[in-house]
């Protein structure tokens, strides 16, 4: 009785300190986020997006790799201090939300991993906020928002799994809140084109 009340305190103990780290976290990459320009979030979100890629190409290959066992891949991002682990978190089928939706078949060539989506999205607001006074559609400011809503809902639903499932990913975590500030950004720029038409 005395070991498992010791053990069910220190897991108490261990929740505690790991949602306070989570809190701290989330608290200075608000604060990070918020005072930096849309430039800087889209290098970082490019930065983590890769990362994120090359962690699932690692952990496929170890997955498939039964020559070396003992050269395991281990990612930056696996922390086990507080249980983060974002190469198992990067495995899961929603990993791949295009063949999860049922937009691409599973398996195709267009079944790339989220962190290539991000990618994509990341090149796109970095070019966006470089490109001044550009005829191109793609640039336009409803089509960004629309662009920015899709990540939105997407970090969103990724955000739920990762509740749902009690996993610690960094770089999700990360990715999520930068998405969370474009977004915020696009909807203070769509209302302040609306108040300028009509005044």
């Amino acid at each position: 009785n005395i070991t498992a009340t010791a053990t069910a305190i220190s897991a108490r103990s261990s929740k505690k300190i790991i949602n306070l780290f989570i809190g701290v976290y989330l608290s200075f990459c608000v604060s990070l986020t918020m005072a930096i320009n849309n430039s800087i979030l889209s290098f970082l979100g490019f930065i983590l997006s890769a990362y994120s890629v090359y962690v699932e190409h690692k952990v496929g290959q170890n997955l498939h790799d039964d020559n070396n066992p003992d050269d395991e891949f281990r990612a930056l991002c696996d922390i086990d201090a507080i249980g983060a682990s974002c190469s198992a978190v990067f495995q899961l089928p929603e990993g791949k939300m295009l063949s999860f939706f049922g937009l691409v078949p599973r398996g195709s060539a267009l079944d790339i991993p989220n962190g290539v989506l991000g990618v994509l999205f990341y090149i796109y607001v970095f070019i966006r906020c470089n490109v001044r006074d550009s005829k191109l559609i793609l640039l336009d400011s409803r089509v960004n928002a629309v662009i920015c809503t899709l990540a939105m809902a997407s970090s969103l639903f990724l955000a739920r799994k990762l509740y749902m499932i009690k996993e610690i990913c960094v770089v999700c975590l990360t990715t999520h809140l930068i998405n969370t500030t474009l977004f915020c950004r696009v909807v203070l720029e769509v209302t302040r084109r609306r108040k300028d038409k009509i005044t």
